[in-house]
């Protein structure tokens, strides 16, 4: 597994905080730098017998979906489970369903001081919502914008601790995604024998607009939101695009539209699940797929990996354990938040703005070369070579450390 100094460094923020009396049950990638994020837990207390996870087809590895049973954790081998003839969001809401409820019944709530749930996309959550009630010791963890913005449409029973939105993921992940995203789709693409002219961006969020700046000086590449541009502007931009990209974390593209592509043209998502181009609709018009990372082509158009994120492809980590550690590391701050608070609302919270400017400037130490002003992660040659340009620290104040003291309780104001 590849090295991850910074989740030391996270430890070192609470050298007295036991893990050991700890329930975590979460919702996770199952990739290399989840285990290597909770195998570094196991020296603050805990025990992998008292982990149970959840991952998704498209973004499990079967070697640590094994590695992680080895150790002992419960990682459910729903993870894999993929039907191509059914929209995986309505898929998971059943499997997670069928997780939570194999899950509580193996446990005995009552003998731990915290539960912990940890979720990717807040599915996890909106169900523990209604299982979990009257439990007051369950403190949770949403550590993506789709899950925010899905929770916020609940009714809490219990504390969320907002990873999803705090400052130091939106603006040191989304770049690191946009590299992967844009290198993996290209070398897809070029496998393809297809080149891409112009390019169409969906969505003009955190990994949207990071994607446009990494190909903006190379292709012509345009960028698209509802909430920017009419409809019309949309139509004109489909017709001629060679390649569209989806980044709204929803259904970005309605098959519907579909007619207006051109032939030839290739379609990917740097979302999550297999929203942005109702690739549900799309699958059904071929024969049933067993692999949830085959491309689909379908009347002369492509949809890359069964329309789910391009950056899942199946290996250890989607991307590079030296980058993503980042994220990791403001999980893991978040879980030892978790069980310091106590007596807390049931209401989203924010991460501990302290740990985040720690986690930040012991990353930039860590990898001067990453910076973050103009934030250009790498720009593309003919034959897809990448020369790694990374953007400016943003100046100002600082960065302090972070002393071991109790987090504040902060109510969530956006």
């Amino acid at each position: 597994m590849g090295k991850m100094p910074l989740l030391d460094h996270v430890k070192s923020f609470y050298p007295s905080t036991s893990l050991s009396n700890v329930l975590l049950i979460g919702c996770q990638h199952i990739l290399a730098s989840t285990h290597s994020m909770l195998r570094s837990l196991y020296s603050a207390g805990l025990c992998p017998k008292n982990i149970f996870l959840l991952g998704k087809c498209y973004s499990t590895n079967k070697a640590v979906w094994k590695e992680m049973q080895l150790d002992g954790i419960h990682v459910s081998p729903l993870s894999f489970d993929f039907k191509s003839y059914q929209a995986f969001d309505d898929q998971f809401c059943r499997i997670v369903a069928q997780f939570l409820e194999q899950t509580l019944s193996r446990v005995e709530l009552s003998k731990f001081s915290k539960i912990i749930l940890m979720d990717d996309g807040g599915q996890l959550l909106a169900l523990s919502s209604k299982l979990l009630k009257g439990h007051n010791n369950v403190i949770a963890i949403e550590q993506t914008t789709s899950g925010y913005k899905k929770i916020q449409s609940c009714t809490l029973q219990f504390p969320v601790i907002n990873v999803a939105r705090c400052q130091a993921k939106l603006n040191y992940e989304s770049p690191m995604i946009a590299e992967v995203v844009v290198k993996k789709a290209l070398k897809r693409i070029a496998a393809l024998e297809c080149t891409p002219k112009e390019i169409l961006i969906i969505g003009n969020g955190a990994i949207g607009s990071a994607i446009h700046r990494a190909l903006k000086d190379d292709y012509r590449a345009y960028i698209y939101d509802k909430n920017m541009n009419d409809t019309h502007s949309l139509n004109e931009h489909l017709q001629r695009a060679d390649l569209i990209i989806g980044c709204t974390g929803e259904k970005s593209l309605a098959f519907s539209k579909f007619k207006l592509l051109k032939k030839g043209c290739v379609l990917f998502s740097a979302s999550s699940s297999d929203r942005e181009f109702d690739a549900i609709n799309f699958r059904k018009l071929v024969k049933l797929i067993k692999s949830c990372h085959a491309d689909v082509q379908v009347q002369g158009i492509t949809l890359l990996n069964c329309g789910f994120p391009i950056n899942f492809d199946g290996g250890r980590n989607s991307v590079a354990p030296t980058k993503i550690q980042l994220t990791r590391a403001l999980l893991m701050a978040a879980l030892f938040q978790a069980c310091e608070m106590s007596d807390c609302v049931s209401e989203i919270v924010p991460l501990d703005i302290e740990a985040q400017r720690d986690i930040v400037s012991k990353y930039l130490q860590l990898y001067p070369s990453f910076t973050l002003s103009s934030v250009q992660p790498a720009i593309y040659e003919k034959h897809r070579s990448i020369s790694r340009k990374l953007p400016l620290a943003r100046k100002g104040k600082a960065l302090h450390r972070r002393s071991c003291q109790k987090p504040k309780n902060f109510s969530l104001t956006l």
